[in-house]
């Protein structure tokens, strides 16, 4: 599977989590989170996707600059369209294309590394991986009503060493 239909298969599942949750239920601050809320993760997964965009169309990549747009983690509603319209953009990524990084390693130094827009897609599907692995336990712990995909939050590596186990 190539990374643009992989990361729209993981938006695809984002947003069937989303919609299930109401505007309350997503801003929920959860103490398996340290108080932090579902809509905040999801927020910080879409502003990674915003940043790539923006980066693809600037050619350099900085994810540290992202918005923090708390509407992405208050409202629902809006988070769902704004993952929508990444998924409508992802497919006019050329995934050869040459791209900047810049680094953020906590000091004024932000050197820039060279990388593609392929190799990012990689590190924005593998981060929200990350991120769904850690709202899975919020649904799990707090939210049992919500339907999510088996395999929410657990990479592909994993899906078939356990495939391979069973079998």
């Amino acid at each position: 599977m190539k990374a643009d239909i992989a990361l729209l298969a993981i938006i695809q599942q984002i947003n069937q989590v989303i919609v299930q949750l109401t505007a309350e239920d997503y801003q929920k601050q959860l103490a398996e989170f340290e108080g932090n809320s579902l809509g905040q993760h999801f927020r910080h997964i879409l502003e990674f996707f915003q940043c790539l965009e923006n980066g693809v169309q600037a050619g350099t990549v900085d994810y540290a600059a992202r918005n923090r747009n708390p509407i992405f983690e208050s409202r629902p509603d809006i988070a769902t369209t704004a993952f929508e319209a990444f998924a409508h953009t992802l497919p006019t990524f050329d995934m050869q294309a040459p791209v900047s990084v810049r680094a953020e390693f906590g000091s004024d130094e932000r050197p820039c590394y060279e990388s593609t827009v392929g190799r990012e897609l990689l590190f924005v599907y593998d981060h929200a991986i990350h991120h769904l692995a850690i709202i899975k336990i919020g649904l799990v712990c707090q939210f049992r009503h919500v339907k999510a995909a088996k395999d929410l939050g657990v990479s592909p590596s994993t899906i078939k060493a356990r495939t391979k186990m069973e079998n």
